[in-house]
């Protein structure tokens, strides 16, 4: 009899944790898995999974607390006169919500996946989130122990899991690409183009690299910035504050990045947190150094601590700096770019199948 697995995604949108559900729930075995997605408001991979034969569960809310009795519902529907159910919930928040609500059957399973660094916890935009993120913690401490098992997406996070919260987890790293790719990038001098992909949110912190931009004061160094969010808007009134609008370019969110990545020279990643950046490993597929931030979660074990790529904390002039560095001499930049060609290679579908179907054969 086959399993049922219901996917949890309350955003399910083109971003890292939208395409990893994605890319798990095509690549798994349909023949022993029937496979349900919920989420809330639209799914933006609905036409693709549809084609896999994978339900989809769409609910009208904007909120993950308002809807979870009608989750509960459907997860009733679902595992009613089944042998066994195993329900998947994804990202902290929504993970919280379904440790405090769901209630356990015999035949339910409840796994929770942990893609963001619960570092994000202890960072704060003002006093509302620093009242919520406060209340979360001491709720993740009680209510966490209702999950049968966590699935984290780096050793960092499941470690800072078990020392902070005292919650054990096993570690399966995101299926961030499909295969290496047969692509080696090479940089001319006479311009540079810089790329970051993200959510336009304030815990991406876009505009420590336009900061940088206007720091450098070089007219040959452009900036490309892929993504859609709630701090677009700002983003696009500091570039024209800054008279910066013939170097940077807000691109909105697209669906195929590659041919963006073809061009660029540099990709950078300027999160505050950031669980498992996907678009570093896809940058690194194609050979294009990086620098990163230091964003307490997996982004030391893509880049090997730096021997990947550079990682830098001191803010956008520290960044200026590296970016002027490469822009100088490039060869040590393009060293590291090989080394994490080689290292991405645990980061692929294939491998995430396999570990995820392993995974599931021990609940």
């Amino acid at each position: 009899m086959k399993i049922n697995l219901i996917f949890f995604l309350a955003r399910f949108g083109f971003g890292g944790a939208g395409n990893s559900v994605y890319r798990l729930c095509k690549s798994l075995n349909k023949k022993k898995f029937n496979i349900s997605v919920i989420c809330l408001k639209d799914c933006s991979y609905k036409n693709e999974l549809e084609k896999e034969n994978i339900k989809i569960f769409k609910i009208n809310s904007n909120r993950v607390l308002y809807s979870i009795f009608k989750v509960q519902k459907i997860v009733n529907k679902i595992s009613k006169n089944t042998q066994k159910t195993i329900f998947i919930s994804n990202i902290n928040y929504t993970n919280l919500v379904c440790s405090m609500f769901l209630k356990k059957k015999h035949n339910l399973k409840l796994i929770a996946i942990e893609r963001t660094p619960f570092k994000e916890l202890e960072i704060y935009f003002g006093i509302i989130d620093f009242i919520k993120k406060t209340i979360m913690k001491m709720l993740i401490y009680v209510f966490y122990k209702n999950f049968d098992k966590i699935i984290c997406n780096s050793k960092y996070l499941g470690n800072y899991l078990k020392v902070k919260y005292g919650y054990k987890s096993i570690t399966i790293y995101p299926p961030s690409i499909n295969q290496k790719i047969n692509f080696q990038k090479k940089f001319n001098k006479k311009n540079l183009l810089l790329t970051t992909i993200c959510r336009l949110s304030k815990e991406k912190k876009v505009h420590e690299i336009i900061y940088a931009l206007k720091f450098l004061n070089q007219k040959n160094i452009k900036l490309n910035i892929i993504g859609n969010g709630p701090e677009k808007k700002k983003l696009f009134n500091l570039i024209n504050k800054l008279a910066l609008s013939n170097q940077v370019k807000l691109l909105g969110q697209k669906r195929n990045i590659f041919k963006y990545l073809l061009k660029t020279d540099l990709y950078i990643n300027s999160s505050y947190f950031e669980g498992f950046p996907n678009s570093v490993v896809e940058a690194a597929s194609f050979g294009i150094p990086i620098i990163s931030s230091q964003s307490h979660g997996g982004i030391n074990e893509i880049l090997l601590n730096g021997k990947c790529g550079t990682i830098y904390s001191n803010g956008y002039k520290n960044l200026a700096d590296i970016i002027k560095k490469f822009y100088k001499h490039p060869k040590n930049f393009f060293i590291k770019a090989r080394i994490a060609k080689k290292n991405i290679k645990k980061f692929t579908v294939l491998n995430h199948k396999k570990n995820f179907e392993k995974f599931l054969k021990t609940i």
